[in-house]
């Protein structure tokens, strides 16, 4: 707990301010009326307000506390000013109204020694009155949401049945004309024809050089995908994962049935990325040793095999970055975890760690463990002979236990120099080690992948590759060869 040291000065506070993207009272609680009501809170029980931070468009009971940049760089302000002791919000929805998430953000506000304060309810909730009600509210807050949330996805869903549209921009090519949607002049022409070459075969990367080629349109691959992918382009609406068909004269950029083949034929099960827990090993680890961007995995175009490419080598003045061939990286980077965890619980790394000046008694873990079991064997023996068969003097006995205990230091001092394990913020990363270092090989694709993102920060390709682990520690990888012109392809 962090412990703070109260001054007999004015009390120190800061502000919170959140504003939903959902309400319908905006107005009532808008930015400037929240600033405004925390600014006289503070004033009326003189209080020094010495920051505010806000989280603007983000719903308090959708998103938790945690992904909120705003509330979560507010708690980073309180752990480095200690002298901070109250966090004022205009009320205590605007922190929450989720009933966890009050509980945790309680939590940390108390090991911080800071107060939760109201305006509007005009309570510190560091009373213990203050902490009966704040119990109460959040209860309330939490009901009022999930009814208000029960409602909604009821109307919607109503909305969804009677082919309403239920609600948001249209999407591009298409605009808004009275209460359906209807073509938007060349974007839909753009749009059709992305559809049509999409029927023909053509991927998002084609169909993506083909529209800037033909009208000078310079959409990147993932967006014309999002576009192919989308059902509203054939008057047809997703809600809770079924679709609906939009009634009432919407207008069509691709029939339903030349969609469902689009899907079929380049977006099917077999050919999809399959998000965040399928995607392939190295690909959120990967960066572009040109530009620092992403690489993500792509087929060949013989469809045999897949190499790991900058995510803008595509794009019109693409990044001239190597190719990287997929399997052989795979493999080199999990045979490399397998060695250290292996190599890290040999003598020989262990040792080296140790002083040069240490004698030849001290050259293995081992003997050192087993001299300082020795001395305590002997330690006893010295007690039994000079307490019980008083076979020692006084002074024997003292020489003795100071030369054995003299010894035992040392040993502890050595010991204390193996590097084992360290702890910090992204865990212990040397029992990781010593747990998967026999086993690594024998592991799945996808647990295979998470230990990686677990080791490993960044793999940057180039001769050597270079590994950053995640405690600072950079291997380097040499390229085996490089094929073919221009930027080529490592091979490892």
């Amino acid at each position: 707990m962090v412990v703070k040291a109260r001054q007999q000065e004015k009390i120190k506070a800061i502000g919170y301010i959140r504003q939903s993207d959902e309400r319908e009272d905006k107005e009532d609680i808008s930015e400037q009326t929240q600033l405004l009501k925390i600014q006289q809170f503070c004033e009326f029980n003189d209080w020094e307000l010495v920051a505010v931070f806000k989280d603007i468009d983000y719903s308090g009971f959708r998103i938790s506390f945690k992904k909120r940049p705003g509330f979560m760089e507010a708690m980073e302000y309180l752990k480095n000013t200690p002298e901070i002791q109250k966090f004022v919000a205009f009320n205590l929805s605007r922190i929450t109204r989720r009933k966890k998430d009050f509980l945790a953000i309680k939590d940390i506000m108390g090991q911080l020694e800071v107060d939760i304060c109201s305006t509007a309810e005009k309570l510190d909730f560091g009373s213990a009155t203050g902490r009966m009600v704040a119990n109460i509210l959040a209860d309330f807050n939490e009901y009022y949401s999930d009814n208000l949330s029960d409602i909604t996805t009821d109307n919607k869903e109503t909305n969804a049945i009677k082919g309403r549209w239920n609600g948001g921009p249209p999407p591009i090519g298409l605009k808004k004309q009275g209460d359906i949607f209807v073509e938007d002049g060349d974007k839909a022409i753009w749009v059709k024809t992305g559809f049509e070459l999409a029927k023909q075969g053509y991927g998002p990367y084609r169909v993506a050089k083909h529209l800037l080629k033909k009208y000078g349109v310079d959409w990147d691959p993932r967006r014309v995908r999002y576009i192919l992918t989308n059902p509203t382009y054939a008057a047809m609406q997703k809600w809770k994962g079924k679709l609906y068909p939009l009634k009432g004269g919407y207008h069509k950029l691709v029939e339903w049935e030349d969609f469902l083949y689009i899907q079929k034929t380049l977006f099917g099960k077999e050919k999809a990325w399959k998000g965040k827990d399928d995607r392939q090993l190295l690909s959120s680890i990967l960066r572009c040793p040109v530009c620092g961007g992403k690489m993500h995995s792509r087929w060949t175009l013989s469809k045999k095999t897949r190499r790991y490419m900058c995510s803008r080598k595509n794009l019109p003045g693409g990044c001239s970055s190597p190719i990287v061939d997929l399997p052989t990286m795979n493999d080199v980077v999990i045979s490399e975890i397998a060695l250290m965890a292996k190599s890290r619980y040999q003598s020989d790394e262990i040792l080296s760690k140790l002083d040069d000046d240490q004698n030849d008694s001290t050259k293995s873990i081992q003997k050192l463990r087993d001299e300082f079991s020795k001395l305590e064997s002997a330690k006893q023996n010295v007690f039994d002979d000079y307490y019980l068969y008083n076979k020692r003097t006084e002074d024997e006995f003292n020489a003795l236990i100071k030369r054995y205990e003299t010894r035992q230091k040392e040993i502890e001092r050595l010991l204390e120099k193996v590097p084992f394990p360290v702890k910090n913020k992204y865990g212990d990363f040397d029992d990781i080690l010593n747990e998967v270092g026999n086993t690594i090989l024998e592991l799945s694709t996808q647990d295979q992948r998470k230990l990686i993102e677990l080791l490993i920060d960044r793999i940057v390709p180039g001769t050597p590759t270079k590994l950053t682990f995640r405690w600072g520690e950079i291997k380097e990888i040499p390229v085996a060869k490089t094929k073919y012109s221009g930027a080529g392809v490592y091979f490892y």
